[in-house]
């Protein structure tokens, strides 16, 4: 699913767990008839396969036995299964099978024969805006398709968008998808997702996240694609995402100096760090997108911008040490060197 790998044994990386059957040795799961590797990431590798009794082109993600026997990996791999089936719409990557063979856990999906938005940035560095705008509004129809059923993606990025030939989007990889309202078994400390892309309440790793998260999400994803870079960079992956929260959100015009400002406008928006500051709809959202490639005022150009300021509903120093104290790894080592400076600057 995503761009091609080298040529080779396509099963190459991917050995056998004992008491599972090699995959070097697989080539079929279910009626899917495995051709290649396409792709891979943390939750298994995607092959190219045949859909034997269709004969149509299938992409099928094979959890590692080495991954097969954590808990945690499992649940994640048949949520994705689950919620993916409740899905029916052109935007979504389409679940075909879902089912466990030769000891590994298996995915069967539609294959999109194109490359995702991620492939896209790293060739052409930059996507034109209108483009962009033309992408997000089809996600924001797949995101509003989920909603209503009540999923929330949680990690919505460059790589998880697949762009077919014909421009046709769709939205992949519900690994950390969610029923809103459902509550997960997970430390307190932990934080679901992709740092460059988080919203504030994930960081946060509040349990009421909803779909305005994915509308941040998405809007961080915009604005990588069309400046070329995510909204937020630091030195480590915390650093980012105390930004997220912490800091306003830096001017697109930096990177592209001719963007019109209402462009800007709706990613301000969509990217507000107190959720009753965003979008409150789709299609609130979809109305303003397409009004940019009309040439038409948007609603975002009302949005008060000191709302970007770091409130979810408190000051920034509450915010602030609201994740400090939940990431002590990061406080404690932070406290010391403060204190090493004071001491030496004493001396």
């Amino acid at each position: 699913m995503r761009e091609p790998a080298p040529a080779g044994n396509p099963c190459e990386g991917l050995p056998g767990h004992k008491g599972h059957q090699s995959m070097a040795t697989v080539k079929r799961f279910g009626r899917y008839r495995l051709d290649r590797l396409i792709g891979h990431g943390g939750m298994g590798a995607v092959y190219l396969a045949e859909d034997e009794q269709t004969g149509e082109a299938a992409a099928v993600k094979v959890l590692p036995a080495s991954l097969a026997a954590n808990a945690e990996y499992i649940r994640r791999f048949e949520n994705e299964a689950r919620l993916a089936e409740q899905l029916d719409h052109p935007n979504i990557v389409r679940v075909e099978a879902f089912g466990k063979e030769n000891g590994h856990y298996y995915l069967a999906m539609e294959y999109v024969n194109g490359s995702s938005c991620r492939a896209v940035i790293s060739r052409r560095r930059r996507i034109p805006w209108p483009e962009v705008v033309r992408i997000a509004i089809q996600v924001a129809r797949g995101l509003a398709a989920a909603a209503r059923q009540g999923i929330i993606h949680r990690d919505i990025k460059p790589e998880n968008l697949l762009m077919d030939e014909d421009g046709a989007v769709r939205i992949a990889d519900l690994g950390l998808a969610r029923e809103e309202g459902s509550i997960e078994p997970m430390p307190s400390d932990t934080s679901l997702g992709t740092p460059d892309y988080m919203s504030p309440e994930q960081v946060n790793n509040s349990e009421t996240v909803d779909f305005r998260s994915d509308i941040y999400s998405l809007g961080a994803t915009m604005f990588h694609m069309i400046c070329g870079k995510a909204p937020y960079t630091g030195r480590s992956a915390y650093e980012v995402m105390v930004k997220h929260v912490t800091s306003e959100l830096p001017s697109p015009l930096r990177h592209v100096p001719g963007l019109p400002e209402q462009v800007c406008d709706v990613m301000r928006k969509m990217m507000a760090q107190d959720p009753d500051d965003r979008y409150q709809s789709y299609e609130e959202l979809v109305e303003d997108l397409e009004a940019l490639l009309a040439g038409r005022p948007v609603k975002a150009r009302e949005f008060d911008r000191q709302s970007l300021l770091a409130r979810n509903g408190v000051s920034h120093g509450l915010v602030l040490l609201k994740w400090l104290w939940r990431h002590p790894y990061v406080t404690v080592p932070a406290m010391l060197l403060a204190g090493l400076g004071a001491y030496l600057l004493l001396r």
